[in-house]
């Protein structure tokens, strides 16, 4: 068995927990002088330090830059199990231990301490796993807990008794468990509960987070890296729901922009479109809107003036996730769209320039709208913690800001201020930004809350230009991601580095230094 090592979790990526050791110190962490960590090296850390993976080297990756294989994360719940010290210590204490770790597939050895508890051992942890019996009959997902229409249980928690006798009780082949209650409460005589391995696990987490799904890793791209992996969707390749709708929805997960051609002309064309998605998300702007010049116009998009780089409704507390824009007009001179992908600049300002980041993260930006009897205002940082998630729309932050009445508040803003010019520039220079002049019968379809866009001024005495566009929700999307995801994670990953080797390789490219500025 390849010998274990402990690693920091200064060296870890906080999002992923995978290791990165580009600068050798993953290396001296192992106890080797040089930068090159030898092949298979497993290494076991405790929860909340990070996982179980083995370094290995991928094609692209020079040597002594390796990474740990991206495609475990496919299994969220392989996580090391704690030590026996830490457990003891805690036992000592009087608490339950209900640290995350994977029971694995192998059929634990049983015991019911009381009438509140059950003990599970398996033979390869090094903890018990303590189970409530309230928690496990609650748990139970038969077709006669839970309804298999809908989906919905059909008695509350609260109803679950606390007295619950057990007839039998023993293991699976799989490492699950089998129950048999005796007098059930539901049934009013025995009744047979069955629970997979997986459900005891999610009974170790501490909490359950509703975005936690494995999804194929982000591309971090810049313009010459979009433009070697543009995907255009045929419309009706789209609309069949099959091998093309999900290699484009694969590409909007990990690019966050994706193309359709030969739309048909017509006004619900996109309606049919985000259809595929979900239901269309509706604001004070209608359930679709049309993108063309108007005189007096409630929005600057409605104008021929240049647009800057944006994201829509960042005043509304639910932003919209997906933006489409069918293009049925484009005749005028001018009017190129324009895209750069928020998620790589967000992650070059992370890795490259910490002191920055934290500027932006910890400072909030105030947006609103206050026009034609609407009112809507949020506030929100630049940069998030989430890895594709970033908020930066300057046409439409409200010019007011609040920072504060003392020298040391403008030292503040003065600094956040240096961080933004950044984090713009790290967005508008060239080699960052794709763009394209839409064609009628095309769709473009984007991560409003990842991919910033813009337009160039057009000239509407040359012709005339005319989007129809619509919104999808993030619930709508995440849950579109979610019930497809074995069909997505087939089709691989969009960059299978880390993300943090990924803003690494584009500093090293452009030649961008660490420290306080990129």
């Amino acid at each position: 068995m390849p010998p274990a090592a402990y690693i920091p979790r200064s060296l870890l990526n906080a999002e992923t927990l995978h290791a990165y050791s580009g600068t050798g110190a993953l290396s001296r962490g192992l106890g080797h002088t040089s930068a090159t960590v030898p092949r298979g090296i497993s290494i076991p850390l405790i929860f909340q330090r990070g996982i179980k993976f083995h370094l290995h080297r991928r094609q692209g990756v020079p040597d002594g830059d390796l990474v740990p294989n991206p495609r475990l994360r496919s299994r969220p719940n392989q996580i090391a199990s704690v030590s026996k010290r830490r457990l003891a210590s805690r036992a000592e204490e009087g608490t339950n231990i209900y640290d995350d770790f994977t029971t694995g597939t192998s059929s634990p050895s049983i015991q019911l301490v009381n009438d509140t508890t059950i003990h599970l051992g398996y033979p390869d942890q090094e903890a018990t796993v303590v189970l409530d019996r309230h928690w496990l009959r609650d748990a139970c997902e038969c077709d006669i807990c839970v309804d298999p229409d809908s989906g919905q249980k059909n008695f509350g928690t609260c109803d679950v008794p606390t007295e619950l006798p057990i007839e039998e009780i023993s293991s699976t082949d799989n490492g699950g468990l089998e129950v048999v209650w005796g007098k059930d409460f539901l049934t009013s005589g025995n009744h047979v509960s069955r629970y997979s391995a997986s459900t005891i696990q999610t009974r170790l987490q501490r909490s359950l987070q509703p975005d936690a799904i494995c999804l194929p890793t982000l591309t971090l791209w810049d313009k010459p890296i979009f433009e070697r992996d543009h995907l255009m969707v045929d419309y009706n390749d789209w609309m069949s729901g099959e091998q093309g709708f999900l290699s484009g929805l694969h590409r909007l997960h990990t690019h966050g922009l994706l193309f359709l051609r030969n739309v048909p002309k017509s006004e619900q064309s996109v309606i049919s479109i985000a259809n595929q998605m979900g239901n269309l998300q509706e604001t004070f702007y209608g359930r679709t809107w049309d993108v063309r010049h108007k005189p007096n116009a409630e929005n600057v998009a409605y104008t021929s003036s240049f647009l800057g780089l944006h994201q829509d409704l960042l005043y509304l507390r639910d932003t919209p996730r997906i933006q489409l824009l069918h293009c049925l007009e484009n005749t005028c001179e001018g009017g190129e769209s324009m895209f750069s992908d928020g998620a790589r600049a967000g992650h070059l300002i992370k890795f490259g320039s910490p002191n920055l980041f934290d500027y932006l993260l910890n400072k909030r930006v105030r947006y609103h709208y206050r026009k034609h009897g609407h009112h809507y205002e949020m506030k929100h940082p630049v940069l998030s913690e989430n890895p594709g998630l970033i908020f930066w729309s300057p046409p439409f932050q409200a010019s007011i800001q609040q920072f504060g009445k003392t020298e040391g508040d403008s030292r503040s803003y003065r600094k956040w201020l240096a961080a933004a010019t950044a984090f713009r520039r790290l967005l508008e220079e060239e080699q960052w930004m794709y763009e394209y002049k839409m064609r009628p019968g095309e769709c473009v379809i984007f991560d409003n809350l990842r991919v910033l866009h813009g337009r160039k001024k057009f000239n509407t005495a040359s012709g005339s230009r005319w989007l129809k566009g619509a919104y999808v929700a993030d619930d709508v999307f995440r849950s579109k991601l979610a019930v497809l995801r074995p069909q997505l994670m087939a089709l691989g990953e969009g960059d299978e580095a880390p993300l943090e080797y990924q803003a690494k390789r584009l500093q090293d490219k452009y030649g961008l230094r660490d420290g306080s500025e990129p």
